[in-house]
């Protein structure tokens, strides 16, 4: 074996000096690597925080707000059900105004997927509604018309109860909210039956004219007001006016006939006729 003498020995120094310099530049590089890591991670976990916030807002704008304060999703299958008559009467009483249609269909959609949107009117002897129903069919609804004769008997009734209970409950399976725009108490047994099937009810009506066991029985109620009606005086004519305001001192009972018969669209859309 060889051995080394001390002078020999003597030259390591400069072999550890090398290896101590060497030892600190990877020290530095590790540092650096370190810092770049930590440099990364900062940048990705503020990226994550970023996503997790716009992510909160996406799931906040995926439910509309509605006029009663509720959640809505944009998502719900939405079949409205208008009982004309009962709203077209309503109108008038409590606003002296008629309801304008196409504010109502998006005033109770509120960006919701519209299902159906079907319209129930009722035509006695001598009404004329075909202009009505195409202004309720250009507004996005399907027309249901009833025709009421002279008899006097439960044949013969002059409203859409049945019918629109019917209709509800036929397309009950394929939509997730029934809106019955009407006040009309006699839905409540409807709107039970909607419920267990696991269908929201809303109904839409005038504070004044919705029957309160309707009211308490709903998911929601939409109570409706000036925004769904024509703006101005849009009721009927001067000379209509004061013949109403005459009427109204007279018994139901010594009503004319003709009158007793006019229907919303009557008044609607022929008013010119009545003033020749």
């Amino acid at each position: 074996m060889k051995t080394l003498s001390p002078d020999e020995n003597a030259g390591n120094g400069d072999d550890l000096s090398g290896l101590q310099q060497q030892v600190e530049r990877l020290e530095s590089q590790l540092e650096k690597e370190r810092e770049k890591h930590n440099h990364e991670m900062k940048r990705g976990l503020e990226a994550f925080q970023r996503l997790q916030r716009e992510g909160s807002g996406e799931k906040k704008d995926r439910h509309l707000i509605s006029i009663d304060g509720h959640d809505l999703s944009p998502h719900q299958r939405v079949a409205i059900f208008v009982d004309v008559q009962n709203m077209y009467y309503a109108a008038r009483n409590i606003f002296q105004s008629k309801l304008e249609f196409s504010k109502l269909l998006r005033h109770l959609l509120r960006g919701r997927v519209l299902a159906r949107a079907m319209a129930y009117i009722v035509e006695r002897p001598g009404m004329e509604q075909d202009k009505f129903i195409e202004v309720l069919r250009r507004n996005g609804y399907e027309v249901r018309k009833r025709v009421v004769g002279d008899r006097n008997d439960s044949t013969n009734r002059g409203d859409w109860n049945i019918g629109i209970t019917l209709d509800v409950l036929s397309l009950s399976s394929k939509i997730d909210v029934a809106i019955l725009v009407t006040g009309d108490g006699d839905f409540v047994p409807l709107v039970d039956r909607l419920s267990m099937e696991g269908v929201r009810v809303e109904i839409a009506s005038f504070r004044e004219t919705t029957s309160s066991d309707l009211l308490h029985t709903a998911d929601q109620m939409h109570f409706l007001d000036e925004r769904v009606l024509l703006t101005g005086t849009h009721f009927q004519p001067a000379e209509e006016q004061e013949e109403e305001h005459e009427k109204e001192l007279v018994p139901p009972r010594a009503r004319k006939p003709l009158r007793r018969a006019r229907g919303p669209v009557e008044e609607d859309f022929d008013d010119e006729e009545d003033e020749d």
